[in-house]
């Protein structure tokens, strides 16, 4: 709902556990890498525990994604069976073929052992994982022991994962489950994020969804509220922050302050103790005391709109000029009147005047009127048909050689993951757009606050060249900085395992790509892809290049120094101007 309304191209926080919004914190990392450990040796058990909603989950789906190809995986995910059941649910998983009306556990247990000496013997590696392994009952965990008996001289031919909550580290404390606590080979204990860790988890998050400006969505007053609300547990950050973010658009600002925030807490925690104490006693204007404030905006909100639509036929109302209501192709909902400088709410202004000489120009003006554009960017922005994004995206996707339909091919930055790119929005200078060296789509405000999306393919120190329906146009850079106030989109070739910046230390595939694509820029006769493993050497190769390039050398692997490699190496990326290939 509240999706276009913050550019966002999904919703940032949804309780899924999508691995792609993974949020790797020192203890995630640790975690992940105690997994791909545990896989790696031969056989035993792996614990990975933690509270309710602090990842468990999202960290096993992100290990799935970088499980070897010669691994086979079964994932149980509801351990409330027996023990005839979690036998077939493996075999289930495994497909392996079982046959009869009165199949006893040996039976299970003889299609299982004889499936894994075939794969065994075929060079692949069987996993299991648990679930909410707390649940798992004493008859259920000892067949689970019997079943890491199934083994060569060499090694053991089941690996087996349990994920749960902190009691499953108190069932493998019993004296009864010693045998089977004595052969756990890793274990880790995931807690709750600390105070600093917030902020950075919120901003990934709302960055992956493509936000342009997450600090400026979540300020720091705001994230530290959120940590005394949540006591840094994942799952709730996400809960809250989602009804935060459905207030703050139906009151109308992209800011989520402390008392919408408070708000959104009591809506979804259900408990008035996570108000402070000058909160406690007082409800924000825009809620009404009997709804709770969310809901009760948007149905205010409505009524508004119903009103606008009664009253907008009639040119002589004063209420048609104080309601802007925009419905066009791609793009429709209500706009958020302009903000000045200091955040504050103001009246939008009458609609613009046409400028002299210049007849409005219909939405659906085609490439021939294109043609008539002059020079001045005043003339470009009054007669631009882009007054929706998507119809810009068509000249940003033409630089690319990619055809794009907004009617026929939806969603541009969804378009454009289909094809290998991604979408970067960001607010920057013209001297930030030269550093990424690749066209974009700005977004050009005109003095009553309407909006325009026009590409820029080329930029030198005076003027930028500029698409129209695939067409291009030069103007005057001074002219643009009179419409344009730092808004940008890029369109960049993502790696295909890139989810997000990657830490030193990380275990990830992104390694590999990195380190190949390393040795193609430093010109290596034989470029390798490594390990997997992103090393203190690797890092020191990443910020060497990061120096080189003008990017922050922190070695963090983000989508700022992934640009600057890709279109270092690959000819087939556009250039806005002429760069050196290779180094």
């Amino acid at each position: 709902m509240y999706e276009s309304f913050f550019h966002l191209k999904e919703t940032p926080f949804s309780i899924a556990p999508n691995p792609h919004y993974l949020y790797m914190s020192q203890q995630h990392n640790e975690a992940l890498a105690h997994l791909i450990y545990g896989v790696g040796r031969d056989g035993g058990f792996v614990l990975l525990t933690g509270e309710v909603g602090t990842g468990k989950t999202t960290v096993c789906r992100c290990f799935l994604e970088q499980i070897p190809a010669d691994t086979d995986v079964a994932f149980v995910l509801n351990p409330k069976l027996q023990v005839e059941e979690l036998l077939a649910t493996i075999c289930d998983e495994l497909s392996i073929p079982y046959i009869g009306d009165s199949i006893t556990v040996k039976d299970y247990v003889d299609c299982i052992n004889g499936f894994l000496l075939r794969q065994h013997a075929q060079g692949r590696h069987t996993v299991l994982i648990i679930d909410e392994a707390q649940n798992l009952s004493s008859d259920v965990l000892e067949q689970i022991r019997l079943l890491t008996n199934l083994e060569t001289h060499e090694k053991k031919l089941l690996q087996i994962i349990l994920l749960g909550q902190p009691e499953l580290q108190e069932m493998f404390r019993q004296p009864e489950l010693r045998q089977l606590s004595q052969r756990v080979t890793a274990r880790f204990h995931l807690n709750a994020l600390a105070e600093e860790e917030v902020g950075p988890y919120v901003h990934h998050r709302l960055t992956v969804a493509g936000a342009v400006d997450p600090k400026g969505i979540f300020p720091a007053p705001t994230i530290k509220r959120l940590y005394q609300i949540c006591k840094g547990i994942p799952r709730v950050i996400n809960l809250v922050c989602d009804r935060a973010l459905l207030g703050a658009y139906a009151r109308e600002t992209r800011v989520v302050d402390t008392a919408i925030l408070t708000t959104a807490a009591q809506e979804v925690l259900g408990n008035p103790v996570y108000a402070d104490q000058a909160n406690r006693h007082h409800r924000p204007s825009w809620v009404p005391k009997a709804i709770g404030g969310g809901l009760a905006a948007l149905v205010t909100l409505g009524l508004a709109t119903l009103l606008w639509l009664g009253v907008s036929r009639q040119p002589d109302s004063p209420l048609a000029s104080a309601v802007t209501v925009t419905a066009s192709a791609g793009d429709t909902g209500i706009r958020a009147p302009s903000e000045s400088p200091a955040g504050a709410m103001v009246e939008p202004p009458p609609p613009p005047p046409v400028l002299p000489g210049n007849d409005p120009v219909p939405a659906n003006t085609g490439p021939a009127r294109a043609a008539e554009l002059k020079l001045d960017i005043g003339a470009v922005y009054a007669r631009t048909p882009h007054d929706t994004e998507a119809q810009a995206f068509q000249d940003l996707f033409t630089a690319w050689g990619i055809d794009y339909a907004p009617h026929l091919d939806g969603s541009a930055c969804q378009f454009a993951e289909d094809r290998g790119l991604s979408c970067l929005s960001k607010l920057g200078s013209l001297g930030s757009i030269r550093h990424y060296g690749l066209p974009v789509l700005l977004r050009l405000f005109g003095e009553d606050g309407s909006e325009r999306y026009v590409a820029v393919r080329r930029l030198d120190q005076d003027r930028a060249e500029v698409y129209l329906n695939g067409r291009s146009q030069t103007v005057a850079i001074r002219d643009l900085d009179n419409y344009w106030r730092g808004h940008y989109t890029l369109l960049w070739k993502k790696p295909p395992s890139y989810h997000g910046p990657m830490q030193p230390g990380t275990i990830a595939p992104l390694t590999k790509w990195v380190s190949y694509h390393l040795d193609v820029w430093e010109n290596r006769p034989q470029p390798s892809p490594g390990r997997a493993t992103y090393d203190p050497e690797l890092v020191e190769r990443v910020k060497a290049f990061q120096r080189q390039v003008g990017e922050i050398d922190d070695g963090v692997v983000g989508s700022g120094t992934l640009i600057q490699l890709t279109r270092r190496v690959d000819d087939s990326i556009p250039a806005l101007d002429d760069i050196e290939r290779g180094s």
